[in-house]
């Protein structure tokens, strides 16, 4: 692991601990942004901690949820940047479901290189790049995680596990669950928060996770090149891949995301 990466997660523990100390208070701020959607003293607090760290470990620009986008044509003349949510999971912190996380990716030329996922509640670290994921939960060493082979789940177990929004379900995604149900094997439908959902795909928790409502780009680029370091991807809805920064909108209408690629998904999931 390069040594900056291991900056990064100790940049994300000590967002998380200043997350943890704002849930863990009998009140706290919360207000509404433009989109309707809540912020929090904790989404604040996480990004200033993460904007003003970032620089001093790879001196790129950084977009974070929490700050004004730069226009598309600022954002077509980098060719690296940080692409940060400091608190993803905002209702759920609200809610105290304890389903958070700190998101943090790299990205180059459009593309997510490397990407880290940090649940503050249960300590748990995931992080991937350059063909390697691990999962570090607390002190412990941090183990490598692969995904699950959908083969053998077909093979062997007679089911495909689809993750799923708590929050975000829709009649849509049922529908395609029950196509699933009908050409292949039992689904077991799961639903997670936040960006855990990615990090469960990836090591290994279910085979597939269809998104197919708008989500931000800094919502999904940390789980997408954990996912690359894995043998996994995430896909537009038309089955196109996905590059960040370079729309005039930071908005993914929807998404395939891919324990493993070397399946016949598209046959599954566009038919």
């Amino acid at each position: 692991m390069q040594p900056h990466y291991s900056a990064v997660i100790e940049l994300a523990k000590t967002a998380g601990a200043a997350i943890l100390d704002i849930y863990n208070r009998s009140e706290y701020t919360v207000v509404e942004k433009s989109d309707e959607s809540p912020l929090t003293e904790a989404d604040l607090a996480a990004h200033q901690i993460i904007s003003k760290g970032l620089p001093d470990i790879l001196n790129v620009p950084v977009i974070s949820e929490e700050a004004d986008t730069p226009d598309q044509e600022q954002r077509a003349q980098w060719n690296q940047f940080w692409l940060v949510d400091p608190l993803d999971g905002t209702k759920e912190f609200i809610d105290r479901h304890g389903e958070f996380t700190v998101n943090i990716a790299l990205i180059e030329e459009g593309q997510p290189v490397f990407g880290l996922i940090y649940a503050p509640v249960t300590d748990e670290c995931f992080y991937g790049g350059d063909g390697k994921a691990f999962c570090k939960i607390g002190d412990e060493p941090a183990i490598p995680i692969k995904a699950s082979n959908p083969n053998t789940q077909i093979g062997e177990f007679n089911r495909l596990r689809v993750l799923g929004s708590k929050r975000h379900g829709t009649d849509e995604f049922n529908r395609l669950c029950d196509k699933l149900e009908e050409r292949v094997a039992s689904v077991e439908r799961i639903a997670v928060g936040s960006a855990l959902k990615l990090a469960y795909l990836a090591s290994g928790q279910a085979e597939v996770y269809p998104r197919l409502s708008n989500v931000s780009e800094w919502d999904i680029a940390a789980g997408h090149a954990i996912l690359r370091a894995v043998g996994g991807d995430i896909l537009s809805l038309q089955y196109e891949s996905i590059r960040y920064g370079h729309k005039p909108s930071m908005i993914v209408p929807g998404f395939f995301a891919l324990g493993q690629v070397n399946f016949d998904w598209r046959t599954l999931l566009l038919a």
